[in-house]
């Protein structure tokens, strides 16, 4: 009899299949070796049978903390890394690194192709769940996870099941402090003050919701071509953690955190 294990990881290449593979664009990224996948730290990291942390780039899985942690762990959380075993244990995976290789945590940050060549965090992101949240350096693929980030929503899947992934309005009462939240709404104003500049969503910049991108994101914002001052009267979308200065405002550490959206009052 087949181990369920093994089961479950024919399921889930067999669902892939079905659904239609997407291939990574493999432009401007570094073969960073293949490894075999043993266990998993969470839904979006695995760790290998030498020992290594892989952290799977431009994603983030609901948190999952440990009996005895002093936080509760997200919903979704033992799933997403139940998910990513039986993807990724006992197999091969190739991975592919853009811009530095390791993190703080010396976490080696890479895309990653299952054996059978399909993309890992597309197969993740299609499931509900990761969701897409990228580093400031990383944004190869971002536009494809969106879209199926998207589409994974609309039906909701997974992650996007539960109230607390759900979108909020950035002047109604969802805002909260203190957590990580997904947030749209339209810029009143964008203004640069010094070497930081502002998005308000409201007419009170001292009490309502605010994006706040420092210089080293505006860094990256350069680089990427995109102007935030641009950004005045359109709506947009905001995902990070939610803190308090002066009203409710999010620190944005790159580009990739922000999407354009479409003016739902002129549809």
């Amino acid at each position: 009899m087949m181990p369920l294990r093994a089961i479950l990881i024919l399921g889930a290449m067999l669902a892939g299949q079905a659904a239609g593979a997407v291939e990574l664009d493999l432009t401007g990224l570094e073969d960073c070796g293949t490894v075999t996948a043993q266990g998993a730290i969470g839904g979006a990291r695995f760790t290998t049978n030498g020992g290594q942390v892989v952290k799977l780039a431009l994603v983030k899985a609901p948190e999952l903390w440990k009996k005895g942690d002093p936080y509760r762990s997200w919903p979704h959380a033992e799933a997403a890394r139940d998910a990513l075993i039986a993807l990724t244990d006992g197999q091969e995976i190739s991975l592919y690194c853009e811009g530095g290789k390791t993190n703080r945590e010396g976490e080696l940050v890479a895309h990653a192709l299952l054996a059978d060549g399909r993309w890992l965090q597309h197969v993740l992101v299609e499931g509900g769940n990761v969701f897409v949240f990228p580093r400031p350096t990383r944004r190869r693929g971002l536009e494809t996870l969106y879209r199926t980030e998207d589409a994974a929503r609309a039906e909701g899947k997974g992650l996007w099941a539960y109230d607390n992934m759900k979108t909020v309005d950035a002047l109604g009462s969802g805002v909260r402090t203190g957590w990580f939240q997904i947030v749209e709404g339209s810029v009143v104003a964008a203004n640069q003050v010094g070497t930081t500049l502002y998005l308000n969503f409201g007419e009170d910049w001292r009490t309502d919701f605010t994006v706040e991108i420092p210089s080293t994101a505006l860094r990256h914002f350069g680089k990427a071509k995109i102007d935030p001052l641009t950004f005045e009267g359109r709506r947009v979308e905001v995902r990070g953690w939610i803190d308090f200065k002066g009203g409710p405002r999010l620190l944005l550490q790159g580009p990739g955190q922000l999407r354009l959206m479409k003016d739902k009052t002129a549809q």
